[in-house]
């Protein structure tokens, strides 16, 4: 009777060693994703803004300010709006 024992014990003892080398595997695992996720992400906001910039300033005359043409557009925006609503 006591090997047997020893037997169900040393078998438990295997299924849960392998259960929390596997969760941790997993653990391990997701983790990486997700920052290789938030490095892909990352990446891609920072291109975006690069390519914005670009086309922002690269358009632009050099007697118009950011902010000038900007409103300006707002302001086109803002009376079409106020034509179509009233």
């Amino acid at each position: 009777m006591p090997s047997d024992l020893w037997l169900s014990m040393v078998s438990l003892g295997g299924v849960v060693l392998g259960g929390a080398l596997s969760f941790g595997v997993q653990h391990q695992t997701q983790r990486s994703a997700e920052r290789a996720e938030e490095r892909r992400r990352g990446l891609a906001l920072a291109e975006s803004r690069r390519d914005l910039n670009l086309v922002v300033w690269e358009g632009m005359p050099d007697w118009e300010s950011v902010r000038d043409h900007l409103e300006a557009n707002r302001l086109a925006f803002l009376d079409v709006a106020r034509v179509a609503v009233g």
